[in-house]
């Protein structure tokens, strides 16, 4: 299984994939500059148009070769991995829904600890967590991303409840208005839970994270260590961290900035070095 996905996620263009392109595209212009060539030699200057009308023949056909050749692999790829995905998701969905329905069998047995029930069942909550995200990261890939009405509000409440574990040592104060948005769910988990992971791992014991939904406005804040004036206009390249000590590998905000574009959610993030961090997601303009 694991060499099959391997070679069906494998959708770009191989060495030899390119060697060919290059190949083609050469012998193409080649034969364009023979075609001038002789056809100069033969008539000179005369018959301008239909000169015209001969090279763009070719081009139109040495196009819709490279065209054929190119895509014809990529979309059959394509349909092998989307093939590949519902399966794979399908049999993996099976036995996390049958941990699931055991939990909630074994919770009704009084003999058994509790603790141990709650810890297995937050890591099957965590499986089936990864699992939509695999499923969302597939299907971005080719283009299968489906939107959907979301609960904004309720969304969020439950990322939080997710995160209590780590936000239990800081204070946090919410206020969430009930507010509903057409957009792909997992992919605003995901920027979500990377907002939320920087105001955590950026603000120390005892500081205030605050998070509000009013009239479609999401707003994180922090009151952690915040980001300079020169870091700010870097802060969403991919890789980039002010500071290269720091858990992490920089990609956090680029995935929210991504998401945001795609999606058409407008963001800002306002910040002070010392003074802490505030972003700003503006449901309304999807």
């Amino acid at each position: 299984m694991r060499s099959s996905i391997s070679e069906v996620l494998d959708t770009g263009l191989k060495s030899r994939d390119l060697f060919a392109f290059i190949l083609l595209y050469a012998s193409s212009v080649a034969i364009l500059a023979l075609v001038v060539y002789f056809w100069h030699q033969s008539f000179g200057s005369a018959y301008p148009f239909a000169l015209g009308m001969v090279l763009l023949l070719l081009v139109l056909l040495f196009g819709y070769l490279f065209a054929r050749y190119l895509l014809e692999p990529l979309t059959k790829r394509n349909e092998e991995l989307d093939r590949l995905l519902k399966e794979t998701l399908h049999e993996l969905n099976i036995p996390v829904a049958t941990i699931r329905a055991n939990v909630q069998l074994l919770k009704k047995n009084p003999s058994c600890n509790p603790k141990r029930l709650s810890r297995i069942q937050k890591a099957t909550d965590q499986l089936l967590g990864l699992y939509e995200e695999v499923d969302y990261l597939i299907k971005k890939e080719i283009d299968r991303v489906e939107k959907e009405p979301v609960r904004i509000d309720e969304v969020v409440q439950e990322r939080i409840d997710l995160f209590a574990d780590l936000l239990k040592e800081r204070k946090v104060e919410i206020k969430l208005e009930p507010f509903e948005a057409v957009l792909p769910k997992q992919g605003f988990i995901k920027a979500f839970d990377n907002l939320l992971s920087n105001a955590i791992k950026y603000s120390g014991p005892g500081s205030l994270i605050k998070v509000s939904l009013k009239k479609g406005v999401l707003v994180i804040e922090d009151e952690g260590k915040g980001i300079g004036e020169e870091e700010l206009v870097r802060i969403f390249e991919r890789y980039y961290q002010a500071n290269s000590k720091a858990p992490g590998y920089g990609i956090g905000l680029a995935i929210v900035k991504e998401f945001c574009d795609e999606t058409g959610i407008g963001v800002r993030i306002d910040s002070q070095a010392g003074k802490g961090t505030k972003v700003v997601l503006d449901l309304t303009k999807i």
